[in-house]
């Protein structure tokens, strides 16, 4: 999301790992049950397009969804999008297992 320099083109400065910002779109895609997923990395930052089940078939168990009719969904994650998400996912994130504590 940098350019060579080190900066992002116009976008608040912030540096992300490919593991932080595929973590934040995992769990984007996981909530909208998007399947058959392409990233592209953009300018503008991160689009998503993806294979999401028709609205009219919300109430179905999983494997039935999968065969259901599918819409295209398209979103682009900019360098702020994925900030809020990457900061949010930090305070859901548990203190690690009580075993190890």
């Amino acid at each position: 999301m940098s350019n060579d320099s080190g900066t992002t083109n116009g976008a608040a400065e912030y540096l992300f790992r490919y593991e932080d910002i595929l973590r934040a779109i995992g769990r984007y895609v996981d909530t909208k049950g998007i399947q058959d997923v392409v990233l592209l990395q953009l300018e503008k930052g991160i689009l998503l397009r993806g294979l999401q089940p028709s609205s009219e078939h919300d109430g179905k168990e999983l494997i039935e969804q999968f065969f259901t009719a599918k819409e295209l969904v398209e979103h682009i994650f900019t360098v702020e999008d994925l900030q809020r998400i990457h900061e949010a996912a930090k305070k859901e994130r548990g203190k690690g297992s009580s075993l190890f504590r």
